[in-house]
C-alpha cells in the first residue's frame, strides 16, 4: 500500500517536473524576490484544503491544462488512469503527502521566489508540515495568467523525506 502511494506520487511529479521543464527550459526565466500579491492566500487556502482531502473547495483555482495533467495520473489500485481530476487530487497527491510528511502546519508559509516565464508565474515558499522532521517543505505553486484571472497550472512539494 505504501508502495502505491509512492508510486502515485512519483507519476505525478513525473507529470508536473516535464511541463515545467518544457515551459523554463526556453528562453530567460525572471528570476524575483517580491512576492505576487495573489499568492499567499491561494497557497494556503490549497494547502489547508489539502489537510482535508477537500477538492471541492479549491477547484475553482485549477486551470484546465492542470486538471488534465491530474487525469493522467495513474492510480496504482486500477493501472488505469483516474476517472475524475477530483479522485488525482485526494488520492495520488493529498493522500500520499499527508501519509509521507504529515499535515501542512497553518500559517507557516514563508516566500521564498518567484521564476516567470511565457505566462507563468512559479511561486515557491517554505513551510512546514506535521510529521516532516528533516527541515522545511518548499511548495512550488505555478500560476498562469488566464484573461487576467491567475489560475494555477501545477503545484509540488519537496522535501528531504520526500526526496527517499
Amino acid at each position: 500500500m505504501k508502495n502505491n502511494k509512492v508510486l502515485s506520487l512519483i507519476l505525478f511529479i513525473c507529470i508536473v517536473i516535464p511541463v515545467l521543464i518544457l515551459t523554463f527550459s526556453t528562453g530567460c526565466a525572471k528570476r524575483g524576490n517580491v512576492e505576487p500579491d495573489y499568492s499567499m492566500a491561494v497557497a494556503e487556502e490549497i494547502l489547508l484544503a489539502m489537510n482535508k482531502s477537500d477538492y471541492d473547495s479549491v477547484s475553482q483555482y485549477f486551470n484546465a491544462e492542470f486538471k488534465d495533467a491530474m487525469k493522467k495520473i495513474i492510480d496504482p489500485k486500477t493501472g488505469k488512469a483516474y476517472a475524475t481530476d477530483k479522485d488525482a487530487f485526494i488520492n495520488a497527491i493529498c493522500k500520499p503527502l499527508i501519509d509521507k510528511i504529515g499535515e501542512y502546519q497553518k500559517g507557516s508559509l514563508k516566500f521564498d521566489r518567484t521564476l516567470t516565464e511565457k505566462g507563468y508565474t512559479s511561486v515557491f515558499y517554505k513551510t512546514q508540515f506535521s510529521k516532516e522532521i528533516n527541515g522545511d517543505v518548499t511548495v512550488q505553486f505555478v500560476f498562469k495568467d488566464e484573461n487576467g484571472k491567475m489560475t494555477i497550472a501545477g503545484l509540488w512539494a519537496s522535501s528531504k523525506t520526500l526526496q527517499k
